[in-house]
């Protein structure tokens, strides 16, 4: 690591495995923006920089030269011994990872998931809309994206509830609970094993599991632990993040009664007020990167080796790109720009489906539990450094009638 330590470097504490960070993040940012220092170094976690302004978000994720994926997007780094493909890769590497699985995150393949999203929303509604209350979490914003990604994949979706565990358990407990993490990582990573194994033996079909299998890097055919890597990283993306959103939402509607009437009665605002909804709720705070060689940066002379967080969600709150930012308008032209999926080479693959779940989702409760309000106490996910999210949401509502037989 370089030696570079500048006198005047800008300076903050913040540790983003803290409860502090996990409470008022937003409000960190927002300081660090007012103070004249939207780049400034933490030296918790052996030390990092923190992008917590648009403009150096944006540049540091375009310049993937300078600001380099491989080998890890975590501060501290993830502790897999391999990195997680294609997140932690650099172009020219990821480009040609990331065409393996394209053509089955489109736009057009979204929508078509769309029916799907719709009928399992209903069936998972179906066993508990006449008890009248429930934990919403558990019991939707965390099964049906489960389900759909394990069919996607074609592995077996009953076994939703193992998969999440795992997935929670090794993005959640990284930091406070580290052998736990690792337990489930070993479980994880063993059943993504015996999966390959079994499609090996059964032949490649059209699904998301044998376009991995047929990825390349370099020319070459995936190896198994890339295929793995590769194999996990959809596991993380679709059992975490697209249930950290509608989580989070739906606590904000329990908040704030004219938001809600709002989409009840334009239930049209939903899809057209999906970017602002991202924006403002979106689960992923920030990424890392490591800086590739010396230099100066948005006024801070960043040392070669250094890690450096992207703060998508200070980016999305920034009041010179989105006015009043900690306001709601589902109407707001620039919500486009929000920085939730990332931007640049690492977008998020599975953009597309994410909304289309999260749309149904929401849209589903909205029209079948519309009075839902708070039954008790949420709680959010202990560490919020990958994932700002409620793991659990009690509700009660009017109960309702069945809509399946």
């Amino acid at each position: 690591m370089s030696e570079i330590e500048s006198p005047a470097r800008a300076r903050v504490d913040l540790d983003h495995h803290s409860a502090d960070y996990r409470d008022n993040a937003y409000e960190r940012f927002r300081q660090m923006r007012e103070s004249g220092c939207p780049v400034a170094f933490s030296d918790h976690h052996d030390g990092f920089w923190v992008l917590a302004d648009y403009a150096s978000v944006y540049d540091g994720a375009r310049d993937d030269d300078l600001f380099n994926s491989y080998p890890s997007v975590g501060v501290p780094a993830s502790g897999m011994p391999f990195p997680i493909l294609p997140i932690e890769s650099d172009p020219p590497q990821t480009k040609e990872l990331r065409d393996a699985t394209l053509r089955q995150f489109s736009p057009g393949a979204a929508e078509r998931l769309r029916p799907l999203a719709t009928e399992l929303a209903d069936e998972l509604i179906d066993r508990f809309i006449e008890e009248g209350s429930c934990d919403i979490v558990a019991e939707l914003t965390t099964p049906l994206p489960s389900r759909l990604i394990l069919r996607l994949l074609e592995w077996d979706e009953t076994r939703y509830r193992e998969w999440s565990s795992w997935v929670h358990s090794v993005i959640h407990d990284r930091s406070k609970n580290p052998d736990r993490a690792g337990a489930s990582g070993m479980e994880l990573f063993g059943e993504i094993n015996k999966q390959l194994t079994e499609r090996r033996e059964k032949g490649l079909g059209d699904d998301l599991f044998s376009d991995i299998i047929r990825g390349t890097l370099d020319g070459q055919p995936l190896d198994d632990i890339q295929i793995s890597m590769y194999g996990f990283l959809m596991m993380l993306g679709g059992m975490d993040s697209t249930s950290g959103l509608t989580g989070n939402v739906l606590l904000r509607l329990c908040n704030d009664d004219a938001l809600r009437s709002q989409l009840l009665d334009d239930p049209s605002l939903i899809l057209t007020g999906t970017d602002e909804l991202l924006r403002i709720d979106g689960p992923l705070l920030g990424i890392a990167r490591t800086v590739s060689r010396d230099c100066e940066f948005h006024g801070q002379d960043l040392g070669a080796g250094e890690r450096a967080i992207l703060m998508w969600g200070a980016a999305n709150r920034d009041p010179e790109v989105f006015a009043d930012p900690d306001a709601v308008d589902l109407t707001r032209k620039a919500a486009r720009k929000h920085m939730s999926f990332g931007i640049g080479i690492h977008r998020c693959l599975g953009s597309h489906f994410a909304k289309v779940m999260f749309q149904v989702m929401l849209q589903k409760v909205l029209e079948r539990l519309p009075d839902f309000e708070l039954a008790g106490e949420y709680q959010r996910f202990e560490d919020a450094s990958e994932v700002h999210a409620v793991c659990s949401l009690p509700i009660r509502f009017t109960p309702g009638s069945r809509r399946r037989p």
